[in-house]
């Protein structure tokens, strides 16, 4: 089971091996790609964006992040999904980059954020190239330079924080402009790194439950709280229907 499908959506069922080699192999290729990690209420965004459902579609890898993505595929029996939240996906893949001195590129968060992030990763991972930064706060009208930048500097890994699901989509409609080989949005896992927010006890991540911690940071969050009904509503009519 490489491949499962949730809702109008496509997710890779692969484990960080396999992940780690088929990033080396998009490295090695030089040519764009996206990485989608998807959690619950990006399925819900999908049938009302256009370009985000392009973004999934072209994708070359999609993850699972939630465990709304885990139930679903268990729900609709196709078995466990392998799950890698995205903030940990980013900090392999700096890992990675440390120990194989792949360059990288941050994007996204206020600059104060932006800094402190980019200071505890190179903490982290001694010998982490960061080849570039820009806050996540631009004009439209800064996107031409910003993008110049971005390619004269050529990181092989391009992480975009700039929410969910505008990263995604941001990456998807500058990915060949871009022509970096991984390209990854992150949503807040900048403010996470920073220290900024706390990322919830290891207790609470294993149990499911990290997205009520998040809540408990940011209240304004419980306004997704329907489109996390609305997601089990479609996967359960998707069993109906199948």
């Amino acid at each position: 089971m490489d491949r499962v499908k949730i809702s109008d959506i496509f997710i890779d069922n692969l484990e960080w091996d396999r992940i780690r080699d088929a990033v080396r192999k998009f490295i090695g290729s030089q040519k764009a790609q996206q990485i989608i990690t998807a959690n619950s209420l990006m399925v819900n965004y999908v049938a009302r964006e256009p370009e985000l459902k392009g973004a999934f579609h072209n994708a070359g890898l999609v993850l699972a992040d939630s465990v709304g993505i885990v139930w679903a595929s268990e729900f609709l029996g196709y078995g466990k999904l392998a799950r890698i939240p995205g903030i940990e996906l980013m900090l392999k893949f700096c890992q990675l980059a440390a120990s194989k001195d792949y360059s990288i590129y941050l994007l996204g968060a206020r600059e104060s954020v932006l800094k402190k992030a980019g200071e505890n990763l190179k903490k982290e991972f001694p010998g982490l190239r960061i080849v570039g930064m820009h806050h996540g706060y631009f004009t439209n009208g800064d996107r031409h330079r910003i993008l110049k930048e971005i390619k004269n500097v050529k990181p092989d890994f391009l992480f975009v924080g700039m929410g969910t699901p505008r990263g995604e989509k941001w990456i998807y409609q500058n990915l060949e402009q871009l022509n970096v080989p991984v390209c990854m949005g992150i949503g807040g896992s900048l403010d996470v790194i920073s220290g900024r927010l706390r990322r919830a006890p290891a207790w609470l991540r294993q149990g499911g439950f990290e997205w009520t911690y998040r809540v408990l940071q940011e209240p304004w969050r419980v306004v997704r709280l329907p489109g996390l009904l609305s997601f089990v509503w479609k996967i359960m009519k998707q069993k109906w229907r199948r």
